[in-house]
């Protein structure tokens, strides 16, 4: 019991934690392109996380503050997501 205890408390760290993390990277200027893919894709790869888990908590509980939860792990993931791969689009 023990172990899914821990293991809820990681999925919930990681859209609450996730989304808003991956939204900074987004927001974060670097000059050298490969340093820009590189933080892109580690923010890609949290906003996703956190986008998943935000939709699956949405669709699938009862109570209203695991709803909260889930839309903020899909506000916080999806602009992320659509930051991120202008970023490195629109390099220069």
């Amino acid at each position: 019991m023990w172990s899914l205890a821990y293991l809820v408390a990681f999925m919930l760290m990681l859209i609450v934690i996730g989304g808003p993390v991956a939204l900074g990277l987004s927001f974060l200027r670097i000059r050298r392109y490969r340093a820009t893919v590189f933080v892109a894709i580690i923010a890609i790869i949290f906003a996703v996380i956190s986008s998943l888990l935000g939709l699956i908590l949405l669709l699938n509980s009862g109570g209203a503050a695991s709803k909260i939860l889930g839309v903020v792990g899909l506000a916080t993931g999806i602009p992320a997501i659509r930051r991120s791969i202008r970023k490195i689009r629109d390099f220069r």
